[in-house]
């Protein structure tokens, strides 16, 4: 059977979701065009457009593969433009009372601010002949006849004009209003799970030293629920460091620097406050916050235009304190160019992009809504079986902190390498609780403060 090609898809927003969205329908469709309402910086400024940009961001294993895919050697790029290599088997992960042990996998991840890795993506694409970045666009709406979108009215800040496309995907982010669109259009709206995570993030950047840290990262994370605090340190572009502490349920992120310095002391691992001490600060306090997870269930709607999908933050976003909302979305777009690549551009391929999307984003959304309900302040809907996946969960960083395989499936899972389940396998979860028994017990002595580097085998990116 020949496929109808797509003639124009447009890409609604320039975030990682949108970039990585438009270079896969540019293998795939005539004319790829990215619609963002921001002026877009020519170089690596964050922007108004993605105000959770000023904080650590996370470029999780999974999706760093994904991204390389869609633009080889970019990876590559950014470490030779400045950005940092975050070693897991040289850093501070202090979590559970304790830090945890090396793994058994050598495990190096690019670190950089979010605007960097943007910029770059954004660069790497507007280098391909097929796509067009338009800044300074809003959509205020689609338009369909018949049940099929045709297209979109944009807003240039002077004059309203229609975009024809036979095919739309909305990167609008996390307020995006697709869901309204489509009530317009006469199509009901995704049903919205929403989990209540209270999270105020603060991040300062400071000049960095080769000397500041035995290790290329540090991590501390308070024990839940009396624990609400968490920071990291991770080296960015520029020979800097970037420090977010996420704060939750009404612990207030700190205000100024004066403020930073106090609760980071506070904190049950001095890694941190001992860079801090010597650091020079090279920003004010940059702040955002977040009340809410938020999925919306576009899988469950029986009834859906054609032509038209959601994708990234505007189906999910995550709690980013985990890290996971960008690798979500390529994760995604890479999905989405399967059923391109194999289907005809009607109301199935929605159907079926959709169910795929539900599949990549399920691992996120345990983790993130999970860990969320171990404070007892969290509502919304919880999935089935969370308490005694949260129980076994709290024995898993326990053991983490002894057993290089525990860490090592932990790390695996983290990434977005390895589902959840393979946490739950029997031979491991008897190493958890055997790992477990004795730290709790004082018969083993858990990693040292600084744990030694060690290859037992290599894991590909």
């Amino acid at each position: 059977m020949t496929r109808t090609p797509i003639r124009h898809a447009v890409v609604i927003g320039a975030s990682m979701a949108g970039l990585t969205t438009a270079r896969v329908l540019s293998e795939h469709a005539v004319m790829v065009t990215v619609l963002d309402r921001d002026d877009l910086p020519e170089g690596y400024e964050p922007r108004k457009g993605v105000p959770q940009g000023r904080h650590a961001h996370a470029i999780l294993a999974g999706g760093a593969r994904a991204i390389e895919g869609l633009f080889p050697g970019i990876m590559g790029e950014l470490v030779a433009d400045g950005a940092g290599l975050l070693d897991f088997n040289e850093g501070f992960w202090f979590q559970a009372g304790g830090y945890r042990a090396k793994s058994l996998i050598e495990r190096q991840v690019v670190s950089a601010s979010r605007p960097f890795l943007e910029g770059h993506v954004r660069r790497r694409l507007a280098e391909v002949p097929n796509v067009e970045i338009r800044s300074g666009c809003a959509v205020e709406r689609l338009l369909a006849t018949g049940g099929r979108v045709r297209g979109v009215r944009v807003f240039d800040g002077t004059t309203t004009s229609d975009v024809d496309a036979d095919f739309i995907v909305d990167c609008s982010g996390r307020a995006s209003q697709a869901s309204q669109w489509m009530v317009d259009l006469g199509f009901p709206a995704p049903v919205v799970d929403e989990v209540r995570c209270d999270m105020r993030y603060a991040t300062m950047v400071m000049r960095r030293s080769p000397s500041d840290l035995d290790g290329t990262f540090a991590i501390t994370i308070e024990t839940p629920p009396a624990g609400k605090r968490a920071a990291f340190l991770v080296p960015i572009e520029g020979n800097r460091w970037m420090l977010t502490m996420g704060t939750w349920f009404g612990v207030p992120a700190p205000a100024d620097e004066a403020a930073f310095r106090t609760a980071v002391a506070e904190l049950p691992a001095g890694d941190i406050a001992r860079v801090l001490e010597r650091a020079e600060v090279l920003s004010p306090v940059a702040h955002h916050r977040l009340v809410t997870s938020k999925r919306r269930r576009y899988e469950k709607l029986d009834r859906m235009p054609a032509g038209f999908v959601a994708l990234g933050d505007a189906v999910c976003s995550f709690n980013p304190i985990y890290g996971q909302g960008m690798s979500s979305a390529v994760l995604q777009a890479v999905a989405l160019g399967e059923c391109v690549a194999t289907m005809d551009n009607d109301v199935s391929l929605a159907k079926a992009f959709y169910k795929k999307a539900a599949k990549v984003i399920a691992t996120p959304w345990s983790i993130a809504v999970g860990a969320d309900f171990t404070f007892p302040e969290c509502t919304g809907p919880k999935p089935f079986g969370t308490d005694v996946v949260n129980r076994y969960m709290r024995k898993v960083l326990i053991a983490a902190r002894v057993s290089p395989e525990v860490n090592t499936a932990m790390i695996l899972v983290q990434n977005l390498l390895a589902p959840p389940t393979a946490l739950f396998k029997p031979a491991l979860v008897l190493k958890v609780r055997r790992a477990a028994r004795a730290v709790e017990r004082g018969d083993v002595r858990p990693a040292p403060a600084r744990p030694e580097p060690v290859v037992a085998r290599r894991h590909a990116a």
